[in-house]
Protein backbone atom coordinates (compact mmCIF):
# COMPACT_ATOMS: atom_id res chain seq x y z
CA UNK A 1 0.00 0.00 0.00
CA UNK A 2 1.71 3.39 -1.20
CA UNK A 3 0.50 6.64 -0.03
CA UNK A 4 1.14 10.51 -1.12
CA UNK A 5 3.09 10.73 0.88
CA UNK A 6 5.76 8.81 0.59
CA UNK A 7 6.78 9.06 3.99
CA UNK A 8 4.34 7.40 5.50
CA UNK A 9 4.64 3.53 6.31
CA UNK A 10 1.32 1.20 7.49
CA UNK A 11 1.48 -1.68 9.25
CA UNK A 12 -1.98 -3.89 9.53
CA UNK A 13 -1.95 -6.54 12.55
CA UNK A 14 -4.69 -9.03 13.80
CA UNK A 15 -5.09 -11.26 16.85
CA UNK A 16 -4.10 -14.35 14.13
CA UNK A 17 -0.47 -13.11 14.34
CA UNK A 18 -0.01 -10.61 17.80
CA UNK A 19 -0.81 -11.04 21.70
CA UNK A 20 -3.46 -8.47 21.85
CA UNK A 21 -2.56 -6.61 24.59
CA UNK A 22 -0.17 -5.43 22.15
CA UNK A 23 -2.75 -4.16 20.04
CA UNK A 24 -4.28 -3.27 22.60
CA UNK A 25 -1.80 -0.35 23.04
CA UNK A 26 -2.12 0.27 19.90
CA UNK A 27 -5.51 0.77 19.94
CA UNK A 28 -5.41 3.07 22.92
CA UNK A 29 -2.94 5.24 21.14
CA UNK A 30 -4.82 5.64 18.27
CA UNK A 31 -8.31 6.55 20.33
CA UNK A 32 -6.26 9.33 21.70
CA UNK A 33 -5.34 10.69 18.60
CA UNK A 34 -9.02 10.45 17.30
CA UNK A 35 -10.52 12.82 20.54
CA UNK A 36 -8.18 15.26 19.49
CA UNK A 37 -9.38 15.28 16.19
CA UNK A 38 -13.08 15.37 17.47
CA UNK A 39 -12.22 18.59 19.22
CA UNK A 40 -12.99 19.82 15.42
CA UNK A 41 -16.48 19.13 15.91
CA UNK A 42 -18.66 21.05 17.80
CA UNK A 43 -22.66 19.86 18.78
CA UNK A 44 -26.15 21.74 16.84
CA UNK A 45 -27.20 23.69 19.36
CA UNK A 46 -30.70 22.40 18.47
CA UNK A 47 -29.33 19.17 20.49
CA UNK A 48 -29.21 18.70 23.91
CA UNK A 49 -26.20 15.98 24.51
CA UNK A 50 -26.16 13.63 27.83
CA UNK A 51 -23.82 11.19 28.64
CA UNK A 52 -25.10 9.02 31.89
CA UNK A 53 -22.84 8.80 34.57
CA UNK A 54 -22.75 4.96 35.02
CA UNK A 55 -19.66 4.30 37.54
CA UNK A 56 -22.35 3.37 39.95
CA UNK A 57 -23.06 0.13 37.54
CA UNK A 58 -26.73 -1.28 37.93
CA UNK A 59 -27.07 1.49 40.83
CA UNK A 60 -26.32 3.88 38.06
CA UNK A 61 -29.35 6.92 37.91
CA UNK A 62 -29.83 5.93 34.28
CA UNK A 63 -29.50 2.09 34.59
CA UNK A 64 -31.89 2.06 37.77
CA UNK A 65 -34.78 3.80 36.27
CA UNK A 66 -34.77 4.88 33.12
CA UNK A 67 -38.00 6.29 31.96
CA UNK A 68 -37.42 8.62 35.67
CA UNK A 69 -33.82 10.05 34.50
CA UNK A 70 -35.01 11.02 31.29
CA UNK A 71 -37.94 13.06 32.78
CA UNK A 72 -35.51 14.42 35.23
CA UNK A 73 -33.19 15.59 32.50
CA UNK A 74 -35.84 16.52 30.60
CA UNK A 75 -37.39 19.19 33.69
CA UNK A 76 -34.01 20.31 33.97
CA UNK A 77 -33.34 20.88 30.70
CA UNK A 78 -36.85 22.80 29.77
CA UNK A 79 -36.53 24.82 33.25
CA UNK A 80 -33.39 26.64 31.67
CA UNK A 81 -32.93 26.29 28.29
CA UNK A 82 -36.54 25.63 26.71
CA UNK A 83 -38.69 22.65 25.46
CA UNK A 84 -37.60 19.48 24.58
CA UNK A 85 -39.95 17.91 21.57
CA UNK A 86 -37.75 14.93 20.86
CA UNK A 87 -35.70 11.96 23.22
CA UNK A 88 -33.16 9.69 21.03
CA UNK A 89 -31.10 7.04 23.59
CA UNK A 90 -28.62 4.90 22.25
CA UNK A 91 -27.15 2.19 24.76
CA UNK A 92 -25.54 -1.01 24.72
CA UNK A 93 -27.49 -1.80 27.89
CA UNK A 94 -31.45 -2.88 26.36
CA UNK A 95 -31.00 -5.78 28.46
CA UNK A 96 -31.26 -3.89 31.52
CA UNK A 97 -33.43 -0.53 30.82
CA UNK A 98 -35.27 -1.87 27.39
CA UNK A 99 -38.24 -3.53 29.58
CA UNK A 100 -38.81 0.06 31.77
CA UNK A 101 -38.45 1.91 28.37
CA UNK A 102 -40.92 -0.18 26.32
CA UNK A 103 -43.44 -0.33 29.69
CA UNK A 104 -43.47 3.31 28.95
CA UNK A 105 -43.86 3.76 25.47
CA UNK A 106 -41.09 3.80 23.66
CA UNK A 107 -40.46 3.45 20.33
CA UNK A 108 -37.11 0.52 20.27
CA UNK A 109 -35.10 -0.85 17.70
CA UNK A 110 -32.11 -3.13 17.86
CA UNK A 111 -29.03 -2.15 16.36
CA UNK A 112 -27.36 -5.57 14.75
CA UNK A 113 -23.98 -5.47 14.77
CA UNK A 114 -22.81 -8.90 15.23
CA UNK A 115 -18.90 -8.03 16.53
CA UNK A 116 -20.32 -4.89 18.36
CA UNK A 117 -21.98 -4.85 21.86
CA UNK A 118 -24.69 -7.20 22.07
CA UNK A 119 -27.41 -5.37 23.66
CA UNK A 120 -27.13 -2.13 21.20
CA UNK A 121 -30.61 -0.34 21.03
CA UNK A 122 -32.05 2.96 19.77
CA UNK A 123 -35.14 4.46 21.57
CA UNK A 124 -37.56 7.23 20.50
CA UNK A 125 -39.83 9.48 22.16
CA UNK A 126 -41.45 12.47 20.56
CA UNK A 127 -43.36 14.78 22.62
CA UNK A 128 -45.87 17.77 21.85
CA UNK A 129 -44.83 20.86 20.61
CA UNK A 130 -41.60 21.82 18.68
CA UNK A 131 -38.01 22.66 20.29
CA UNK A 132 -34.88 20.87 20.84
CA UNK A 133 -33.77 16.75 21.11
CA UNK A 134 -32.12 15.81 23.99
CA UNK A 135 -29.63 12.57 22.94
CA UNK A 136 -28.66 10.60 25.77
CA UNK A 137 -26.06 8.04 24.79
CA UNK A 138 -25.10 5.26 27.49
CA UNK A 139 -22.42 3.07 25.91
CA UNK A 140 -20.56 0.02 27.84
CA UNK A 141 -17.00 1.43 25.95
CA UNK A 142 -15.32 -1.57 28.00
CA UNK A 143 -17.91 -4.06 26.88
CA UNK A 144 -16.04 -7.56 26.96
CA UNK A 145 -16.68 -8.10 22.52
CA UNK A 146 -14.61 -4.80 21.91
CA UNK A 147 -11.30 -6.20 22.42
CA UNK A 148 -8.88 -5.32 19.95
CA UNK A 149 -8.54 -8.07 16.85
CA UNK A 150 -7.08 -5.72 14.13
CA UNK A 151 -4.82 -2.91 14.04
CA UNK A 152 -3.88 -1.03 10.95
CA UNK A 153 -1.50 1.94 12.63
CA UNK A 154 0.08 5.16 9.67
CA UNK A 155 3.36 6.02 11.30
CA UNK A 156 5.93 8.75 9.50
CA UNK A 157 9.77 8.52 9.22
CA UNK A 158 9.95 10.04 12.54
CA UNK A 159 8.12 6.84 13.89
CA UNK A 160 4.74 9.06 14.91
CA UNK A 161 1.47 7.74 15.11
CA UNK A 162 -0.43 9.28 12.12
CA UNK A 163 -3.86 7.40 11.76
CA UNK A 164 -4.78 4.40 12.03
CA UNK A 165 -8.15 1.90 12.24
CA UNK A 166 -8.65 -0.86 15.08
CA UNK A 167 -11.95 -2.85 16.10
CA UNK A 168 -13.39 -6.44 17.24
CA UNK A 169 -14.05 -9.29 14.81
CA UNK A 170 -16.75 -12.25 15.91
CA UNK A 171 -18.52 -14.94 14.33
CA UNK A 172 -21.78 -15.52 14.42
CA UNK A 173 -23.55 -18.47 11.92
CA UNK A 174 -20.35 -19.44 10.35
CA UNK A 175 -19.61 -16.02 9.06
CA UNK A 176 -16.77 -13.91 10.61
CA UNK A 177 -17.98 -9.64 11.08
CA UNK A 178 -16.10 -6.97 11.96
CA UNK A 179 -16.93 -3.82 14.43
CA UNK A 180 -14.71 -0.78 13.72
CA UNK A 181 -14.02 0.94 16.81
CA UNK A 182 -11.89 3.79 15.38
CA UNK A 183 -10.42 4.78 12.33
CA UNK A 184 -9.18 8.49 12.48
CA UNK A 185 -6.01 10.49 10.81
CA UNK A 186 -3.88 13.35 12.06
CA UNK A 187 -4.05 17.01 10.75
CA UNK A 188 -2.45 17.72 7.66
CA UNK A 189 -1.95 14.58 5.77
CA UNK A 190 -2.47 14.81 1.82
CA UNK A 191 -5.81 14.34 0.04
CA UNK A 192 -6.41 10.86 -0.41
CA UNK A 193 -4.77 9.39 2.82
CA UNK A 194 -7.94 8.50 4.22
CA UNK A 195 -9.10 6.59 0.95
CA UNK A 196 -6.06 4.40 1.19
CA UNK A 197 -6.15 3.38 4.65
CA UNK A 198 -9.91 2.39 3.81
CA UNK A 199 -8.80 0.44 1.10
CA UNK A 200 -5.78 -1.16 3.43
CA UNK A 201 -8.47 -1.89 6.21
CA UNK A 202 -11.14 -3.64 3.37
CA UNK A 203 -7.72 -5.81 2.65
CA UNK A 204 -7.05 -6.95 6.26
CA UNK A 205 -10.73 -7.69 6.86
CA UNK A 206 -11.22 -9.76 3.91
CA UNK A 207 -8.03 -11.40 5.19
CA UNK A 208 -9.23 -12.05 8.43
CA UNK A 209 -12.31 -13.69 6.12
CA UNK A 210 -14.89 -10.83 7.55
CA UNK A 211 -17.50 -10.64 5.42
CA UNK A 212 -19.23 -7.60 6.79
CA UNK A 213 -18.46 -4.43 8.85
CA UNK A 214 -20.35 -1.90 11.23
CA UNK A 215 -19.96 1.31 12.69
CA UNK A 216 -21.60 3.96 13.89
CA UNK A 217 -20.16 7.72 13.59
CA UNK A 218 -21.22 11.58 14.65
CA UNK A 219 -18.54 13.16 12.68
CA UNK A 220 -17.53 10.82 9.28
CA UNK A 221 -21.06 9.63 7.97
CA UNK A 222 -20.04 11.02 4.44
CA UNK A 223 -16.22 9.63 4.54
CA UNK A 224 -17.63 5.86 5.22
CA UNK A 225 -20.10 6.64 2.34
CA UNK A 226 -17.50 7.33 -0.25
CA UNK A 227 -15.81 3.70 1.17
CA UNK A 228 -18.52 1.68 0.39
CA UNK A 229 -20.65 1.42 3.46
CA UNK A 230 -24.43 1.96 3.42
CA UNK A 231 -26.31 3.81 6.31
CA UNK A 232 -28.63 1.71 8.10
CA UNK A 233 -29.92 4.23 10.67
CA UNK A 234 -29.92 7.88 11.20
CA UNK A 235 -30.15 8.55 14.97
CA UNK A 236 -29.91 12.02 15.05
CA UNK A 237 -29.41 14.39 12.08
CA UNK A 238 -27.63 17.39 12.22
CA UNK A 239 -25.72 16.05 15.67
CA UNK A 240 -22.20 17.53 14.85
CA UNK A 241 -21.17 21.29 13.34
CA UNK A 242 -18.13 22.16 11.97
CA UNK A 243 -16.50 24.78 9.64
CA UNK A 244 -15.82 24.04 6.05
CA UNK A 245 -13.06 24.97 3.64
CA UNK A 246 -14.84 27.75 2.54
CA UNK A 247 -16.15 28.51 6.27
CA UNK A 248 -19.64 27.42 6.22
CA UNK A 249 -20.77 25.25 8.76
CA UNK A 250 -21.17 21.53 7.78
CA UNK A 251 -23.32 19.56 9.76
CA UNK A 252 -23.38 15.91 9.84
CA UNK A 253 -25.50 13.26 11.28
CA UNK A 254 -25.24 10.49 13.85
CA UNK A 255 -25.82 7.53 11.74
CA UNK A 256 -25.04 3.36 12.08
CA UNK A 257 -23.17 1.65 8.91
CA UNK A 258 -22.59 -1.78 7.10
CA UNK A 259 -20.47 -2.75 4.64
CA UNK A 260 -20.32 -5.68 2.78
CA UNK A 261 -16.98 -6.96 1.88
CA UNK A 262 -15.68 -9.06 -1.04
CA UNK A 263 -12.06 -9.68 -2.22
CA UNK A 264 -12.72 -7.53 -5.23
CA UNK A 265 -14.30 -4.73 -3.03
CA UNK A 266 -17.37 -3.07 -1.56
CA UNK A 267 -21.10 -4.03 -1.86
CA UNK A 268 -23.95 -3.09 0.34
CA UNK A 269 -26.50 -5.24 0.77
Amino acid sequence: MTFADASLTLRARTSDDTDRADLAAGAAALFDLFLKREHEFGFSPEVVVDYPDLTAGPDSSFLADAPAYVENRIATEEATGGPISQVVILTTYADVVGPALAAAGWAGHQIDMPAGPDHTWTYRQDRTGTGRTLYIEAVNEADEKLRPDFLLELTDDRGRLRGGAWGSIHARDGDRYAYIATMTLDAGLPPGTGTRLGEALNQTLVGAGVVAAHLGTQTAGPFYERLGFGITHILVPALRIRSGEDGAQVATDLVMMERRLTPAGPGLR
